[in-house]
């Protein structure tokens, strides 16, 4: 075990008198292999002050964390959590970054996670016209369905002359919406393609620099 977690141990063993959120059921507590749970959370990038959760979860069934277990699984499941590769992929999902990395990993770790926030600002800029694109979608739906349903309206019987000069009109207008939203819809079906080869592109790159 690291010096660093022989100095947690005390301040551990305290917290874990703390009441906290049940994270096993029965059988996880019962058939526990603390190793593996602590690698579990520390390759997730969670605190180590989540093993009083696990003893909260287990005391109702008499069963007892093994800290010492725990923090040896805690802290090869951190080295895997704290590497550039990682960082960027955390980056990239627009994920907080953690703060359980060691002295000598921070460094990688952030690094990688500063290319990752690079690549998640331009997977912000395509979900963003890939968003408009979608409104406008759905406005030119919402446009043909009206001009449809005015089209039925004309050829209803006993309307007057005046209802039928209205709806001829809105119809017109319709038409003239319609016309003009398919090629604003072109044009950002285009703006799309464009931001998703500026994704591809620049995720090559930065990954090359992991």
């Amino acid at each position: 075990m690291s010096i660093r977690y022989r100095r947690l141990m005390p301040g551990l063993a305290l917290v874990l008198a703390m009441t906290g959120c049940a994270t096993l059921d029965r059988e996880s507590c019962l058939s526990a292999d603390w190793q593996l749970i602590g690698f579990n959370d520390g390759v997730a990038g969670r605190e180590a002050s989540r093993l009083e959760q696990h003893r909260d979860a287990c005391s109702e069934y008499g069963v007892v964390p093994r800290m010492d277990q725990y923090l040896q699984g805690y802290d090869r499941g951190v080295r895997r959590y704290c590497t550039a590769a990682n960082g960027y992929r955390q980056a990239r999902a627009g994920k907080a970054p953690g703060t359980v990395c060691h002295a000598e990993q921070q460094a990688e770790f952030v690094r990688g996670f500063e290319l990752g926030t690079k690549a998640h600002q331009q997977v912000a800029r395509l979900e963003s016209v890939r968003h408009e694109l979608s409104i406008l979608i759905s406005e030119q739906r919402a446009d043909l369905r009206e001009r449809d349903d005015k089209r039925e309206q004309l050829i209803m019987e006993g309307i007057s002359s005046d209802t039928r000069a209205f709806l001829l009109s809105e119809i017109d207008e319709l038409e003239h919406e319609i016309r003009l939203r398919n090629l604003q819809i072109k044009q950002q079906q285009q703006a799309v393609r464009m931001e998703i080869r500026y994704l591809q592109d620049l995720e090559a790159d930065l990954r090359k620099q992991l």
